[in-house]
Protein backbone atom coordinates (compact mmCIF):
# COMPACT_ATOMS: atom_id res chain seq x y z
CA UNK A 1 0.00 0.00 0.00
CA UNK A 2 0.96 3.38 -0.89
CA UNK A 3 2.39 5.12 2.29
CA UNK A 4 0.79 8.49 1.40
CA UNK A 5 -2.75 6.88 1.47
CA UNK A 6 -2.56 5.03 4.43
CA UNK A 7 -3.99 6.13 7.15
CA UNK A 8 -2.69 7.02 10.41
CA UNK A 9 -4.46 4.22 12.13
CA UNK A 10 -2.78 1.53 9.81
CA UNK A 11 0.27 2.63 10.49
CA UNK A 12 0.44 2.71 14.81
CA UNK A 13 1.95 -0.04 16.84
CA UNK A 14 0.30 0.53 19.51
CA UNK A 15 -3.39 0.25 20.48
CA UNK A 16 -5.15 3.24 21.46
CA UNK A 17 -7.80 3.59 23.18
CA UNK A 18 -10.75 6.35 22.49
CA UNK A 19 -11.45 8.34 25.55
CA UNK A 20 -12.67 11.88 26.85
CA UNK A 21 -10.17 13.25 29.73
CA UNK A 22 -10.34 16.70 31.00
CA UNK A 23 -6.84 18.62 30.61
CA UNK A 24 -5.44 21.48 30.27
CA UNK A 25 -2.93 22.83 28.40
CA UNK A 26 -0.07 24.71 30.29
CA UNK A 27 2.77 25.21 28.11
CA UNK A 28 3.07 25.08 24.49
CA UNK A 29 6.13 26.38 22.19
CA UNK A 30 8.06 27.75 25.41
CA UNK A 31 5.07 30.10 26.52
CA UNK A 32 4.15 29.27 30.11
CA UNK A 33 1.24 30.24 32.09
CA UNK A 34 -1.08 29.02 29.01
CA UNK A 35 -4.03 27.42 30.54
CA UNK A 36 -6.37 26.33 27.65
CA UNK A 37 -9.01 23.92 28.09
CA UNK A 38 -8.64 20.80 26.36
CA UNK A 39 -9.85 17.16 25.96
CA UNK A 40 -8.04 13.51 25.45
CA UNK A 41 -9.80 12.18 22.79
CA UNK A 42 -7.36 8.83 22.98
CA UNK A 43 -4.56 7.96 24.35
CA UNK A 44 -1.91 5.27 24.03
CA UNK A 45 1.31 4.60 25.69
CA UNK A 46 3.43 6.30 23.01
CA UNK A 47 1.12 9.43 22.01
CA UNK A 48 -2.52 11.00 22.20
CA UNK A 49 -4.73 13.31 20.72
CA UNK A 50 -6.12 16.40 22.08
CA UNK A 51 -8.96 18.92 21.44
CA UNK A 52 -8.25 22.35 22.17
CA UNK A 53 -10.14 25.33 21.45
CA UNK A 54 -7.93 28.34 20.38
CA UNK A 55 -4.20 26.98 19.66
CA UNK A 56 -2.37 25.92 16.59
CA UNK A 57 0.66 24.93 17.35
CA UNK A 58 3.66 24.46 15.10
CA UNK A 59 4.63 20.43 14.40
CA UNK A 60 7.71 19.47 16.25
CA UNK A 61 6.96 21.80 18.73
CA UNK A 62 7.13 20.94 22.64
CA UNK A 63 4.35 21.11 25.15
CA UNK A 64 3.07 20.48 28.36
CA UNK A 65 -0.44 18.59 29.60
CA UNK A 66 -2.33 18.40 32.96
CA UNK A 67 -4.35 15.25 32.77
CA UNK A 68 -7.25 15.12 35.02
CA UNK A 69 -8.51 11.41 35.92
CA UNK A 70 -12.07 11.56 36.65
CA UNK A 71 -13.62 9.37 39.43
CA UNK A 72 -9.84 8.63 40.58
CA UNK A 73 -9.16 12.30 41.57
CA UNK A 74 -5.89 12.30 40.00
CA UNK A 75 -3.85 14.47 38.22
CA UNK A 76 -0.91 13.99 36.05
CA UNK A 77 1.04 15.80 33.71
CA UNK A 78 3.43 15.14 30.66
CA UNK A 79 5.34 16.82 28.11
CA UNK A 80 4.71 16.50 24.36
CA UNK A 81 5.76 16.33 20.81
CA UNK A 82 3.10 17.80 18.20
CA UNK A 83 3.42 15.44 15.40
CA UNK A 84 0.16 17.29 13.48
CA UNK A 85 -2.71 19.52 14.29
CA UNK A 86 -5.82 19.90 12.18
CA UNK A 87 -8.96 21.96 12.67
CA UNK A 88 -12.05 20.12 12.91
CA UNK A 89 -15.66 21.31 13.72
CA UNK A 90 -14.83 24.50 14.83
CA UNK A 91 -11.63 22.94 17.06
CA UNK A 92 -8.10 22.13 16.82
CA UNK A 93 -7.49 18.64 17.05
CA UNK A 94 -3.60 17.75 18.10
CA UNK A 95 -1.16 14.75 18.04
CA UNK A 96 1.28 14.30 20.22
CA UNK A 97 3.89 12.16 20.97
CA UNK A 98 4.67 11.76 24.71
CA UNK A 99 7.94 12.51 25.73
CA UNK A 100 7.84 12.49 29.62
CA UNK A 101 5.06 11.09 32.00
CA UNK A 102 5.36 9.31 35.54
CA UNK A 103 5.33 5.93 35.12
CA UNK A 104 2.54 6.09 37.54
CA UNK A 105 1.10 8.52 35.54
CA UNK A 106 0.39 6.16 32.14
CA UNK A 107 -0.75 3.54 34.27
CA UNK A 108 -3.74 5.83 36.19
CA UNK A 109 -4.87 6.86 32.13
CA UNK A 110 -4.51 3.49 30.79
CA UNK A 111 -5.81 1.96 34.29
CA UNK A 112 -9.05 4.69 33.68
CA UNK A 113 -9.91 3.81 29.92
CA UNK A 114 -9.37 0.51 29.24
CA UNK A 115 -12.41 -0.86 30.90
CA UNK A 116 -14.96 1.92 29.71
CA UNK A 117 -13.17 0.93 25.67
CA UNK A 118 -13.20 -2.75 26.37
CA UNK A 119 -17.16 -1.70 27.42
CA UNK A 120 -17.75 -0.06 24.18
CA UNK A 121 -16.08 -2.44 22.14
CA UNK A 122 -18.44 -5.12 23.08
CA UNK A 123 -21.29 -3.04 22.83
CA UNK A 124 -20.34 -2.25 18.90
CA UNK A 125 -19.07 -6.50 18.85
CA UNK A 126 -23.00 -7.03 19.73
CA UNK A 127 -24.74 -4.55 17.81
CA UNK A 128 -25.58 -2.20 20.67
CA UNK A 129 -23.42 0.59 19.25
CA UNK A 130 -23.12 2.04 16.27
CA UNK A 131 -20.43 3.85 15.19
Amino acid sequence: MNNQVMSNHERRKLLRFYCSIPSELVELEGKNNLVEGATVLDFSNEGLRLSVNFVEPSPGSTTEVMLYIPHKQLITSLTGQVIWSKHVKNKMEIGLKIKEIEKQGTKDVLDWVFPRWLEKEKKIRDGLFII
